[in-house]
């Protein structure tokens, strides 16, 4: 039996407020629940609020902090929902890849990235590219046997187990390749399905830029 959701959620108003750190003050705007979620992931951290929002804000770059902030806890929240469904059931998955050798990466439904490890973070190199919350194909070039969409499909729905995949990372000055395979997860308690895509490396090319070998001259050749 599916519950609807209440027309209201009781007084989630946003609440403006003014946290502190090092003599930084922060004016955010936010409802209550994400202060609770922030409050949640500070204490976590053995952190203040003030301190964790002000370590949130030296990462952030752009014009709308409060936000990022939201966004911030909604991907937390995903990210917990992941380990609470694939720790019991695959024996900490998410664990397992956040601290593999190998690159590797954890895909919701949506194909939006839930967690990669740093091994994937060193094949895509430096780039100013958030990787976490973003959509897979906004990353990388993919290629499946059949188009993305169909395979994505078999892989929640069940009716396929896992797939192979080559993907390609375009980027200034490099292009880097790697053969993929995808995973399905599924959770028979939670009705829930994520994917895990592990990465074998190929050889980088090199860059085009710089200086090119000069052919010898017709008299060297001579000699």
């Amino acid at each position: 039996m599916q519950i609807p959701p209440p027309k209201t959620f009781g007084n989630q108003a946003p609440k403006p407020r003014i946290v502190q750190y090092r003599n930084k003050r922060y004016s955010v705007r936010l409802e209550p629940i994400y202060w609770q979620t922030l409050e949640v992931l500070a204490e976590r951290q053995r952190l203040r609020l003030g301190r964790f929002v002000a370590e949130l804000a030296e990462r952030y770059d752009g014009p709308n902090f409060s936000s990022y902030l939201r966004v911030f806890c909604m991907l937390e929240g995903e990210q917990a929902l992941a380990r609470e469904t694939l720790g019991p059931t695959h024996h900490g998955l998410l664990d397992v890849v956040t601290n593999c050798p190998n690159p590797g990466l954890i895909l919701s439904r949506y194909r939006t990235v839930i967690a990669y490890n740093s091994a994937f973070g060193e094949w895509l190199g430096p780039a100013d590219v958030a990787v976490i919350g973003a959509e897979l194909t906004t990353l990388v070039q993919i290629r499946t046997r059949r188009s993305l969409s169909e395979v994505w499909q078999d892989l929640v729905n069940g009716r396929e187990a896992k797939s192979e995949a080559k993907l390609l990372y375009v980027a200034p000055g490099r292009v880097n390749a790697a053969q993929a395979t995808i995973l399905a997860l599924r959770s028979q308690t939670y009705q829930e399905f994520y994917a895990v895509m592990w990465l074998s490396l190929q050889a980088k090319r090199p860059s085009l830029s710089g200086n090119l070998p000069v052919p010898p001259s017709r008299a060297s050749l001579d000699e």
